[in-house]
């Protein structure tokens, strides 16, 4: 079966997380450390309505489909991370 994704290529990810408890930082670290390339101009956040929910909207250059799953298990493992999309 053929990837439905051809790599290396630019992939967009939310991140959706309550407010309170996940940091851009936190994102970012995170982020930078699984992708040299990655900036700060790659992130970027959106508060909900009423502020108890944050969503950051990443674009990460990715080389494989192990590295996506790989980023994607790590976000999840971050306090405070409902979704990884």
């Amino acid at each position: 079966m053929e990837p439905k994704i051809e790599f290396p290529c630019s992939y967009p990810i939310k991140v959706i997380g309550v407010t309170d408890k996940i940091s851009y930082e936190n994102i970012y670290r995170l982020s930078k450390n699984q992708f040299e390339t990655m900036s700060d101009k790659d992130i970027c956040l959106k508060y909900s309505k009423n502020r108890n929910y944050v969503s950051y909207h990443l674009d990460v250059f990715v080389e494989s489909e192990k590295q996506l799953r790989e980023l994607h298990r790590s976000l999840m493992e971050l306090d405070g991370v409902k979704m990884v999309l």
